[in-house]
């Protein structure tokens, strides 16, 4: 899909403006959040090497990244499909209207 296409101009506003409130308010979001920083200091605290702790990073970093990808893709899923049920509604209609002035 187009990068500058305007499904994916509505998704870069919607997920970088008002996602962040919405996590921000979401109780589930804030204790993943939570426990996520509390593995990152017992992480630290093992003091492992500094090349173990940039792997891990970098692993970490890219199952993120992973995440983060196929939630854009579903929103851009999900959002298509209500594109497609609103033109086959569109459609249908339009066809039904034509049959009917026939």
């Amino acid at each position: 899909m187009d990068k500058d296409s305007v499904l994916y101009q509505l998704m870069d506003l919607r997920v970088n403006t008002i996602m962040n409130s919405i996590v921000g308010a979401d109780e589930d979001y804030q204790e993943i959040l939570r426990r996520s920083d509390e593995y990152s200091g017992r992480l630290e605290a093992m003091g492992l090497p500094k090349e173990a702790m940039q792997l891990i990073d970098r692993y970490v970093s890219e199952q993120n990244a992973l995440g983060a990808r196929y939630g854009a893709l579903a929103y851009l899923l999900g959002f298509s499909d209500c594109i497609e049920l609103f033109r086959s509604r569109i459609d249908t209609h339009a066809c039904a209207e034509a049959i009917l002035n026939t």
